[in-house]
Parts: structure tokens; sequence; C-alpha cells
């Protein structure tokens, strides 16, 4: 009786793994997606401190839009590496169903 029962407890865990990787892959998404709205607002004011011509302005909104891209060049590995980590922890449950 105790073999089932350690299956069931084994499978459980793949799966609570399986959802945690898949929430903070979700979660990461989202500040992706933060990141590109945020740097799509630092754009705008650049191109707008551009038009105006005021050098002052040009650089500090040239120096927000490079954070800006950081951030979302940041966001983008990311998202790439907890997708990849949810789909080996998926990989692992598949494997694990088949034993």
């Amino acid at each position: 009786m105790t073999a089932p029962r350690s299956i069931s407890t084994g499978m459980s865990h793949l799966q609570s793994r399986m959802y945690a990787a898949m929430e903070k892959a979700q979660r990461a998404r989202q500040k992706k997606r933060e990141a590109a709205d945020a740097l799509r607002a630092r754009q705008h004011e650049y191109e707008t401190a551009n038009l105006r011509g005021r050098q002052k302005q040009i650089t500090r909104a040239r120096a927000a839009l490079e954070a800006a891209q950081a951030a979302y060049e940041a966001a983008k590995r990311n998202v790439q590496l907890l997708d990849d980590k949810a789909e080996e922890v998926v990989q692992a449950q598949v494997r694990a169903a088949y034993m």
C-alpha cells in the first residue's frame, strides 16, 4: 500500500512545482508587459524632448529611455528563463508519469 501512496505524493509534489513554475512565469510576463509600457512612455518623452530641442530635457529623457530599455531587456530574459524552467518541470512530470 505504501508504493501507490509514494507515487501519488511524488506526482502531487511535481504538480505543485509545475503550478509554481507556471505562476512565476506568468508574473514575469506581467512584469515584461509593464516594462514594455514604461519603455513606450519613455520613448514618447524622449521624442517630445527632441522636438522641443531642450538639451537638459533631452539628456534626462535619454537616460530614462536607456534605463527603461535595460529593464525591458532584463524582463524579457527573465521571462525566457522562467518559461524554460517551467518547461523543465513539465517534462519532469511527464517523465515521472511514465515511470
